[in-house]
């Protein structure tokens, strides 16, 4: 079979599948930035003038049918809200009718004051995620989807706890309507927290900067990745590993910071960072600072950029 007629076809199923799988509810597919990868296409596409193998050809016109077919689905789903996405990720809002029993619920654990430290585990498929917000509680959330789709319990040891919010496993059923997976999460500032996300393909804002995180971990497959750190201990690590995605990483310039990366094909803008070495950055006052973070990446194809802002609390 002919290179191009393994091209259109898979390009002409992959598309109809995602769209099929997201109207029917069985994915969720929102990556504001992931077009831009459309260009691997053209490389790959020249790739093949390079060789005369005909079962490599075929398997690269694969491969780039794929890759475009999700480009096209990523720009077309974000540019014209073709499947009604009303949610949006605007500084702090987080939008959705509350009267609508039926899709919205509410989850918390209560704060004691001996509590110094906290872990917090979050496990969910596919969704838009967000955390803007402090509480007076030790976790609360908001969640819009399925009624009570999420299962929450909390461990308590001492002066530890351990809180884990996990994502219910759901089989689909026609006649079920076209609801997304949207989470507001919020934490209260005095404990120090590991935070871990296990999250699917997603649409992602973090405002960790009010919080004491010692750790954060996120593990996505695709996703749209905007995330800000603070400075409120001596040392934070923060790990990311995810699919292809576009991360957005702010820290504060009153840290030093370094950047460790394995990444495949990514591009990176990493804004007041110098090159130590391969796949090693810092900012020119790491060694000084009293304060540091420590950002490891492990990507697939992605667009990465890690930037500084001014911090005025200190």
């Amino acid at each position: 079979m002919k290179a191009k007629h393994i091209f259109w076809g898979l390009l002409f199923i992959s598309l109809g599948l995602l769209i099929l799988l997201t109207n029917l509810n069985v994915i969720y597919f929102d990556l504001t930035n992931i077009w831009k990868f459309w260009p691997l296409v053209i490389i790959l596409w020249g790739v093949t003038y390079f060789t005369k193998n005909t079962i490599l050809k075929s398997f690269i016109a694969g491969i780039s049918a794929v890759i475009l077919a999700v480009a096209l689905f990523a720009a077309f789903n974000s540019s014209f809200c073709f499947f009604n996405n009303a949610f949006s990720l605007h500084d702090s809002d987080f939008n959705f009718d509350i009267s609508n029993n039926s899709n919205n619920s509410r989850y918390q654990e209560a704060y004691n004051p001996s509590i110094k430290t906290a872990k917090f585990y979050f496990k969910a498929g596919a969704g838009t995620f967000l955390m803007r917000d402090s509480t007076e509680e030790l976790f609360s959330a908001e969640t819009h989807g399925y009624k009570n789709d999420y299962k929450l319990t909390r461990n308590d040891s001492e002066n530890t706890t351990i809180v884990e919010m996990n994502m219910l496993k759901r089989t689909f059923s026609f006649g079920e309507a076209h609801d997304k997976n949207k989470v507001a999460l919020k934490l209260n500032t005095i404990p120090v927290w590991d935070l871990n996300f296990d999250i699917g393909a997603a649409s992602v804002d973090f405002d960790l900067s009010p919080f004491k995180t010692q750790t954060v971990n996120i593990n996505t497959g695709a996703a749209s990745l905007n995330l800000k750190v603070g400075d409120k201990l001596a040392n934070s690590e923060v790990t990311v590993k995810a699919g292809a995605s576009s991360i957005d990483i702010e820290v504060p310039d009153s840290a030093g910071c370094e950047i460790k990366t394995k990444t495949a094909l990514s591009s990176r803008n990493f804004d007041g960072f110098d090159k130590i070495e391969s796949n090693l950055y810092r900012t020119d006052n790491f060694d000084s600072a009293k304060k540091k973070i420590y950002i490891n990446l492990e990507t697939g194809i992605s667009s990465i950029h890690v930037s500084r802002y001014e911090n005025n609390w200190e």
